[in-house]
């Protein structure tokens, strides 16, 4: 839900000025309404942000470093001045990148040179002083011709990676005719920049202790100094607000706080020379947006606050969707092994974490009991199908059974079938519909086809199917742990229609929440041709729907079913904007018809992809597991290679599932949702002028 705020005016001596904003900041539940003045020097906010973004790539490093030294390892440095600090950090990163940079551009250059070996270049300078000369020249092994040998004083240096580096001898007005690249040695040998660069490495890793051992210490100081900017930048920016009357004798500052928290401020600002007037907002005032919730919805709040933050006079969406989230993403990952890591996870490092970062895990203690729950529905535990996890008959069973009602017919069927165990739920359907289809004609391999399948298709609708959860229910599983709920899990079929039911009944209730809104900023009677459609949609849930599963007889209801749709349609075409006159509804009745059939019909395939997700999730486990079992055939150590890709298998699929779990259920709620619901946002975040700390 959203806070109610009131509208503070406050007039104050302009000598008074400033006591006001440290009252005001004080108390710390004041957003103060940008009046648009602006008349900071624009090189002073350079200066200003440049020095913030300085702060936070020091913090970003120290961080880093922090968190990889070892914990709570006590610093050489004492806290101090923020400024002295912050230069000391960045001299060092810049010394730090200066070494990078000099060791990469070496490193490139030794290796060009590292064929030559150790050499002095000085001395080979003073030769043409004595009358002679070195040429440097490198050749491919195989294009490299004795002859040369014969012809100069050459000398090989050196034979490296198919290359040979070799010098010539020569007076220095000798011509060397040689089919060779020449080479030029460098100021330093491969040897010498060696040396330097291990000089180099060592510096830098005094650098980094020296940065590591002071982090910690180093970081409340670069903290303080950031906070003290901050609320520099925010008092300034609060200053400018107020506007000047009277000449200037006279500062006008407005401001909106909390009802709850106005007593207390008023209360302190009566006992000043500060004269405040409070007030209600206007119509179309804009105002800024303080979100209350409930511990559970408050957790889904920064997923709302991704796509906009409501508008004041409208309805928080963050509570209305929050529970459609969570089945979303459990529909979408869909395993219950999964959610019980998220549930785990959740416990774990709740405790372990900054407690900025705790809702998050609470969140995904939500999202992961929604995993469980969804993948108990659909049967599925790390990648194993338990509903396909065997039905074995018994005399247990098929007492269980006969007790359940299940007709004497097929209780003789199952009798017959008594200690066979069968794989899947299907094939069990079927052979307890074989078995009693073969005791009413005998031989079916006797029958022709088309007869067969007639029979088979009777026996399964009028006596196994209705007796389907019975069935089910007594047989015995591989795991006794899931006799009492595996009949419960749905088939793909059933999961597939669960995806359609939930987005029906989201896109519904989103319309009720667009009536709710629309009545809040409007009036009732604005939102009739809303409550138009709702009664339409219901009404034909209801009476044809029932109709369609057999709730209802063929023709039952049928005048109520008339009167509702006739009010339904009256709403729609004549009461749907009183703004406008008779013929004017009509027309609008008929657009909002084809934009409310062709969008509902593409919002509810929409939902289409939690099923999709669902089932991709299941299926890349079970491919996983397949794969990994066959590594146990391997003697010894087959059972390394199950376990490593069982564990980056899954983790894989637990990554992409989790992705697609949080990404399209923020579209389901960003697009059909919010639009169903006449969400329009644009609202901006409530933020008092206080200190931070």
């Amino acid at each position: 839900m959203i806070a109610k705020l009131k509208k503070f005016t406050f007039l104050i001596y302009h000598r008074e000025y400033h006591d006001l904003l440290d009252t005001l900041r004080e108390e710390g539940v004041v957003h103060i309404a940008e009046m648009g003045r602006s008349d900071e020097d624009e090189e002073s906010a350079d200066e200003r942000t440049l020095m913030l973004k300085r702060y936070d790539k020091a913090i970003r490093v120290l961080n880093r470093l922090s968190s990889e030294s070892e914990a709570d390892k006590p610093g050489e440095a004492e806290k101090g001045n923020p400024d002295e600090v912050l230069r000391d950090v960045e001299r060092l990163l810049e010394e730090r990148e200066e070494i990078s940079s000099a060791i990469q551009l070496m490193r490139s250059d030794a290796v060009k040179i590292e064929g030559w070996g150790d050499y002095d270049l000085k001395a080979i300078e003073k030769l043409p002083e004595k009358g002679w000369q070195f040429s440097f020249f490198s050749s491919p092994s195989k294009r490299f011709d004795e002859e040369w040998e014969k012809r100069y004083n050459i000398a090989v240096i050196n034979q490296v990676r198919g290359k040979i580096y070799f010098v010539v001898l020569h007076k220095p007005d000798e011509v060397i005719d040689i089919d060779a690249d020449p080479e030029k040695p460098g100021e330093k040998s491969a040897p010498q920049l060696y040396s330097e660069i291990e000089q180099m490495e060592a510096r830098d890793r005094e650098i980094v202790e020296e940065l590591t051992g002071n982090a910690r210490q180093w970081l409340d100081s670069l903290e303080d100094g950031k906070r003290e900017l901050i609320n520099s930048i925010e008092y300034s920016n609060a200053e400018k607000q107020g506007a000047e009357e009277a000449d200037g004798k006279l500062i006008v500052l407005q401001g909106w706080i909390p009802e709850e928290s106005a007593g207390e401020l008023t209360g302190r600002l009566d006992k000043t020379g500060c004269y405040y007037m409070e007030s209600e907002p206007e119509p179309g005032e804009k105002i800024p947006v303080l979100l209350r919730n409930n511990s559970f919805a408050k957790l889904f709040e920064p997923i709302s606050k991704l796509f906009d933050l409501p508008d004041y006079r409208e309805l928080d969406l963050t509570p209305f969707f929050a529970p459609f989230f969570m089945m979303f993403f459990g529909f979408c990952l869909g395993d219950a092994g999964y959610g019980l890591i998220f549930i785990g996870a959740g416990f774990l490092l709740y405790n372990r974490v900054k407690p900025s970062l705790r809702p998050i895990m609470s969140l995904a203690k939500y999202l992961g009991i929604a995993t469980v729950l969804f993948g108990l529905i659909s049967g599925t535990f790390f990648g194993m199908n338990l509903i396909d996890s065997g039905y074995r008959v018994t005399a247990e069973s098929i007492a269980e059974a006969r007790e359940d009602g299940v007709p004497t017919p097929v209780i003789e069927a199952l009798s017959s079938m008594e200690g066979v165990r069968i794989e899947g739920r299907s094939d069990y359907l079927e052979e307890i519909t074989a078995t009693r289809a073969t005791a009413i004609a005998g031989d079916l391999d006797q029958l022709p086809r088309p007869e067969r399948e007639t029979l088979m298709e009777s026996v399964m609708e009028s006596e196994v199917n209705p007796h389907r959860t019975a069935l089910l229910r007594s047989a015995e599983p591989d795991f006794s742990l899931l006799k009492s709920f595996r009949h419960l899990m749905q088939e793909p079929i059933n999961m597939f229609y669960l995806a359609i039911l939930i987005g029906a009944l989201q896109i519904i209730f989103g319309m009720v929440v667009k009536i709710i809104n629309i009545t809040i900023q409007k009036g009732f009677r604005y939102s009739l041709a809303t409550v138009g459609w709702v009664l339409l949609i219901i009404n034909l849930i209801i009476f044809k729907g029932g109709e369609a599963v057999g709730i209802i007889r063929e023709g039952g209801g049928t005048t109520l079913f008339n009167i509702f749709a006739v009010i339904s349609l009256v709403l729609i075409f004549l009461l749907n904007n009183p703004a406008l006159n008779i013929f004017f509804r009509i027309g609008s009745g008929v657009w909002d018809t084809y934009n409310v059939l062709t969008g509902v019909f593409g919002d509810l395939l929409s939902y289409i992809r939690l099923f999709a997700l669902g089932i991709s999730s299941a299926i890349l486990g079970f491919v996983f597991n397949d794969i990994a079992s066959q590594f146990l055939s391997i003697p010894y150590i087959g059972w390394l290679f199950f376990v490593l890709l069982l564990l980056i298998g899954h983790s894989i699929n637990i990554f992409m599932a989790s992705l697609g779990g949080f990404i399209h259920p923020m579209r389901l709620t960003f697009v059909e949702f919010y639009k169903n619901a006449g969400f329009r946002g644009g609202g901006k975040a409530y933020k008092p002028f206080r200190v931070n700390k």
